[in-house]
């Protein structure tokens, strides 16, 4: 009888700095293609030949997604960290019968998913130079020293703490909060003639290995009903202005979740139809930060 690989019994890695990270996550997917170049084959002796003959001999940048949660213990911050640094990382998928690798992944999307009293979540989207399958669950051993990890986690359910725009407080009533930390990835020009002469098989083909990072944007949206409280701010913009938001959970007056602060950011708010009218702020950071950690903190045990 054949043995399958079924995703929802795979176990998730992250291997950074020769250290191993166990990751629960509720989904996953990842892939890899090769890429096709056709030619045609006619020529002045023969013009009956109608379809191309075509050459392969390199990878597209492999690439996955996950979601997981952003429990309360401090196990899975290594993916939020790698967000934030954009610095590479290899990530593992272990079935009950294969392993498979992602080399040199990097994250390309962040997206903090924020719903009142649901977990608080992170969605990840990245690239990855290559995708293989390295070995079998029974004999391969991932590598790197086992970081601390716990089958029974501690969940934040969501509450807005804190909405602060220009320093107002705008955290009454909030309905939705959507954040995204997008890095803009360009892997370097990797084929070439002689690397295409010696790829004969998918093993030799050319994958990409370096890459650089373009731009990056931090934006998102918050929704509020609208009250009879709501204040001058309808219906506005700015171009320069201060945002904090945290969302999660204070258990005995220690925070846990995220905290954004933002020391300048650009915004719009408008009017939001619906069975109850809301208004929503889209906003977007300006600012310049040296390290994008004084911005964004994820706070754990």
């Amino acid at each position: 009888m054949a043995n399958y690989n079924f995703l929802k019994e795979a176990k998730i890695y992250v291997v950074y700095n020769s250290l191993k990270y166990r990751i629960d996550v509720t989904n996953i997917s990842f892939s890899q293609t090769f890429r096709e170049n056709s030619y045609s084959v006619k020529t002045l002796h023969s013009q009956t030949d109608v379809f191309e003959a075509s050459t392969i001999n390199s990878a597209n940048a492999a690439n996955f997604s996950f979601q997981t949660a952003a429990i309360r213990e401090n196990h899975r911050k290594v993916v939020f960290d790698r967000l934030l640094d954009y610095a590479t990382f290899d990530l593992y998928i272990s079935t009950e019968q294969d392993v498979f690798k992602l080399e040199k992944c990097v994250i390309t999307n962040g997206s903090f998913i924020i719903e009142k009293l649901k977990p608080l979540s992170l969605g990840i989207q990245g690239d990855a130079s290559k995708l293989s399958k390295v070995g079998t669950a029974a004999s391969y051993t991932i590598p790197g020293t086992l970081q601390s990890y716990t089958s029974s986690p501690t969940y934040n359910l969501v509450r807005i703490n804190m909405a602060e725009l220009g320093g107002s407080d705008i955290s009454e009533s909030v309905s939705r909060v959507n954040i995204e930390l997008q890095n803009e990835v360009q892997w370097q020009k990797y084929n070439t003639v002689q690397g295409g002469i010696d790829a004969t098989n998918a093993a030799t083909s050319q994958f990409p290995s370096t890459f650089v990072i373009g731009k990056r944007v931090l934006a998102g949206g918050l929704s509020r009903y609208l009250t009879g409280n709501t204040g001058s701010d309808f219906f506005t913009w700015n171009t320069d202005t201060s945002l904090r938001i945290k969302a999660g959970q204070e258990v005995d007056g220690t925070f846990y979740g995220f905290d954004f602060n933002m020391s300048n950011c650009a915004f719009t708010n408008r009017l939001k139809e619906g069975p109850v009218l809301e208004e929503e702020y889209n906003f977007r950071m300006t600012q310049n930060p040296t390290n994008l950690s004084s911005v964004i903190t994820y706070n754990t045990t």
